[in-house]
C-alpha cells in the first residue's frame, strides 16, 4: 500500500497513551497551580512577618517562587508539543520531580517558619500547607507518586514541629495532622483511581474503534486493504492522474483453479496459500504502488503511474503484470506441499471518464477474458471489452425491467422413453423482449447470476412451473434448472415450500436440475438442501454430465435420481470415438449406481441408434420435439 495513504491511516489510528494522559494532566493544571503558590506564599509571609526573622521569610519567599519561574518555564516547553501521542519519559520524570521539589519548599515553610511562641500563627501555618495538599489531591492525583511526594514532604515537617513542642494540645495537634495527612493520601489515591479508570476505559473505546475502523477498511487473512480502502485510494490517484496529465493502471488478479487447492488439500493450506500469494505480488510493487484483496482469491494492484501517454501505459502496465504472472512459474510450500499456481490478470487504465466502480469492473472483465483465452495470462481492457460491457449493463436494465413487465415466458420440450411416449418435459426459460423478440437464456443467464437477478428470476420459473404442472391433466414430471446462486440462498427451500403450498402441486411430479459445478461448489449445503426438498418427494437430476469436475465418491454421495448426458457428447456420437467412449462411460457408471440416465440434444436416428444400442432409455433433443410455450404443449398432449 502507498507510504501516503499509511501515514493517513496512521494518524488516524492513534492510541490514548495513560502515561502521557497522566502527564499531561498535571501539566494542563500548572497556570492555576503556579497562581495558588503564589497568593498562597505571599499571604503567608504577609501574616508570619511579625512573628518570623524577616531573612528567613525572604529566603523562603524567594526559593518558592523560584520553583514556580522553573515550572512555568517547563510549562511553555511542554505546550510546544504534540497534544496527543506517546511522551518521553522524560517529561513523566520532570512532573514527579517538580512536584516533590514543590512540596519540599512548603515543607521548608513548615519547619523554618513554625512560629513556636504563638498557637494562632503555628495553625494558621498548618491550615495553609494543609490547604496547599489538598489542592494538590486536584492537580497532582493524575501520578500517584507526585501526589503523594507532595504531601509527605509538605507536612512531615509540621508534624514534627507540633510533636516537639511543649504545649498543652501538642500532641493532640500532631495526631490531628497526621490523621489529615492519611485522609489526603486516600483521597488522592481515589481521585488516581478514577483518572486511571477514565483513562483506560477511553483507551478501550479506541481500542475497539481501531478495530471497527481496521475491520471495515482491511482484510483480517493477509492485512491487505479491502475493497473499501482500495476505492478510496484509487479515487485518490484517478483525480491526481487528471489533473497531472499521466495514466495509471489497475490489475485484477484471479488465481486459477485455487478452489482444487481448498478442496484437495483444505480451507487452512488455502488460506496460507493466499497470504503467501498477497507476499509474493506486494514483493514486485513499487512503494507508491497499493495492493489489496477482494476477497476469495481475488486481489487488485494500483500502479498510480505508468507512462505519459495511452499507449506507453499500456505497454508498460502490461510488461508489469506479465513479470508478476512470471512470479508465479515457482511453485508455493506450503506445508510440505508444492503448489503450482498461475494467475490471471486484467488491466483497466487511467484516467477516464468512468468511476472507481466501473474501472475495476473493466479490470475485472478483462481478466475474465484473460481466463476464457486459457488463463495464466495477461489482458488489456480494449473498446471491444467496452462494447461487452456497455452490452451487459443493457441486458442487466432490461432483465430488471423484464422482471415488473412480466417479459419472461416458460417453454416446454418434452422428454421421451424408448418406446417413444412422452414421459416428462424440461422448462426452458425464454425472453420476450419488446424490441428483440424471442432471447433465449443463452445470452442474459451469466449476467442475471453475475448480478444476483438470478434468485427473483428463478423463483418466478418455479412459480411459474408449478402453476403450469397444476393445469396439466396428463401425469408427467417437470424438470425445472436451478441456478448455483438460488440453490444456495437461505430461504430456497422454504420458499420452494410455499410455492408447493400455493399451487397444490404434488412434489412428486417435479424434478430440479442442478449442474455439477453447483453440486461441488459445497458438497456438504448441496446434500443437505436436497436431502430437504427428497423428504417432500421432489426428485433431482445432474444436468450436462461430464462438463464439471464432480468425483466417483461425492456423486455416490449425492441423493440424486437422473444424470443428463451433455448434448456436446451426444452431438455425432455416432461417428465420433472419443465422444462415444465419453457417453458409453456415463451410461455405465449411471446403471452402476442404479440412476436414471437421459441423453439431451438428440437431432438424427444414427444418434438415437446409437444410445438405444448402449441401453440409454430415455432421450431429449429436436429428433423429438422443439420447445414451445405451455399453451401449445399443454394442447400437445391433451
Amino acid at each position: 500500500m502507498n507510504q501516503a495513504l499509511l501515514e493517513t491511516w496512521a494518524e488516524s489510528d492513534t492510541l490514548t497513551d495513560v502515561k502521557s494522559e497522566q502527564v499531561r494532566i498535571i501539566f494542563a493544571s500548572t497556570p492555576t497551580s503556579l497562581f495558588t503558590i503564589l497568593l498562597s506564599s505571599s499571604i503567608l509571609a504577609g501574616v508570619l512577618w511579625e512573628v518570623i526573622a524577616h531573612p528567613t521569610i525572604i529566603i523562603w519567599f524567594a526559593l518558592t517562587n523560584l520553583l514556580s519561574v522553573i515550572r512555568l518555564y517547563l510549562y511553555y516547553q511542554f505546550k510546544k508539543l504534540p497534544l496527543e501521542g506517546p511522551l518521553s519519559n522524560i517529561w513523566h520524570h520532570r512532573a514527579i520531580s517538580t512536584s516533590i521539589a514543590s512540596g519540599i519548599t512548603w515543607g521548608a515553610g513548615g519547619f523554618l517558619l513554625f512560629p513556636e511562641q504563638s498557637m494562632v500563627h503555628q495553625v494558621f501555618l498548618a491550615f495553609m500547607i494543609g490547604g496547599m495538599c489538598a489542592g494538590a489531591i486536584t492537580t497532582l492525583s493524575a501520578i500517584p507518586l507526585a501526589v503523594r511526594g507532595f504531601v509527605i514532604v509538605a507536612l512531615t515537617p509540621v508534624i514534627l514541629k507540633f510533636n516537639l513542642i511543649e504545649t498543652d494540645i501538642s500532641l493532640e495537634m500532631t495526631i490531628m495532622s497526621v490523621l489529615f495527612m492519611l485522609m489526603i493520601l486516600v483521597s488522592a489515591q481515589r481521585l488516581n483511581q478514577t483518572i486511571l479508570e477514565s483513562l483506560q476505559g477511553r483507551r478501550q473505546r479506541e481500542l475497539a474503534e481501531r478495530t471497527i475502523r481496521r475491520q471495515a477498511h482491511f482484510d483480517e487473512l493477509t492485512d491487505l486493504p479491502n475493497r473499501r480502502l482500495f476505492l478510496t485510494n484509487l479515487r485518490q490517484e484517478m483525480a491526481k492522474a487528471e489533473r497531472h496529465r499521466r495514466f495509471g493502471a489497475v490489475f485484477f488478479i484471479d488465481l486459477d483453479r485455487f478452489k482444487s487447492v481448498n478442496d484437495s488439500l483444505g480451507h487452512a493450506v488455502g488460506d496460507e496459500l493466499l497470504v503467501e500469494v498477497a507476499h509474493k505480488i506486494a514483493g514486485r510493487l513499487r512503494q507508491e504502488d497499493s495492493i489489496a484483496r477482494l476477497g476469495g482469491d481475488e486481489f487488485v494492484v494500483l500502479l498510480p503511474e505508468v507512462g505519459e501517454d495511452q499507449e506507453a501505459a499500456g505497454s508498460h502496465a502490461s510488461t508489469i503484470a506479465d513479470e508478476i504472472r512470471k512470479l508465479f512459474v515457482t511453485p508455493f510450500i506450503i506445508q510440505d506441499h508444492d503448489i503450482h499456481l498461475t494467475i490471471s490478470i486484467g488491466i483497466a487504465l487511467f484516467p477516464t471518464e468512468v468511476s472507481a466502480e466501473d474501472l475495476l469492473k473493466y479490470a475485472d472483465v478483462a481478466m475474465y477474458r484473460a481466463k476464457s483465452d486459457g488463463r495464466d495470462s495477461v489482458r488489456l481492457f480494449s473498446d471491444e471489452m467496452q462494447e461487452a460491457v456497455n452490452q451487459q449493463r443493457i441486458i442487466e436494465k432490461g432483465l430488471r425491467q423484464a422482471l415488473v413487465n412480466d417479459e419472461f415466458e416458460l417453454y416446454y420440450q418434452g422428454q421421451y422413453d424408448d418406446d417413444n411416449q412422452l414421459v416428462g418435459a424440461e422448462t426452458l426459460l425464454r425472453w420476450n423482449h419488446p424490441d428483440q423478440g424471442v432471447v433465449a437464456p443463452g445470452v442474459f443467464i451469466d449476467i442475471a447470476e453475475q448480478t444476483g437477478l438470478v434468485v427473483p428470476i428463478g423463483e418466478w420459473v418455479l412459480r411459474s412451473a408449478c402453476e403450469h404442472l397444476a393445469r396439466l391433466e396428463a401425469d408427467l414430471v417437470i424438470a425445472v434448472n436451478v441456478s448455483p446462486r438460488q440453490f444456495s440462498d437461505p430461504v430456497f427451500v422454504e420458499n420452494l415450500k410455499q410455492i408447493l403450498l400455493e399451487t397444490s402441486v404434488n412434489p412428486k411430479k417435479l424434478k430440479l436440475e442442478i449442474t455439477e459445478n453447483l453440486a461441488m461448489a459445497n458438497i456438504e449445503h448441496t446434500i443437505e438442501t436436497m436431502n430437504l426438498l427428497k423428504r417432500l418427494g421432489i426428485s433431482f437430476s445432474i444436468d450436462d454430465f461430464g462438463t464439471g469436475y464432480s468425483s466417483l465418491n461425492y456423486l455416490n454421495r449425492l441423493p440424486v435420481d437422473e444424470l443428463k448426458i451433455d448434448q456436446s457428447f451426444v452431438r455425432n456420437v455416432s461417428t465420433s470415438a472419443d465422444h462415444a467412449i465419453i457417453v458409453d462411460t456415463i451410461i455405465i457408471l449411471a446403471q452402476q449406481l442404479n440412476l436414471k440416465i437421459v441423453a439431451e440434444g438428440i437431432e438424427t436416428d444414427k444418434e438415437l441408434e446409437y444410445l438405444k444400442s448402449r441401453q440409454c432409455k430415455y432421450f431429449q433433443g429436436y429428433l423429438f420435439a422443439r420447445p414451445v410455450p405451455f399453451d401449445q404443449f399443454s394442447e400437445s398432449i391433451a
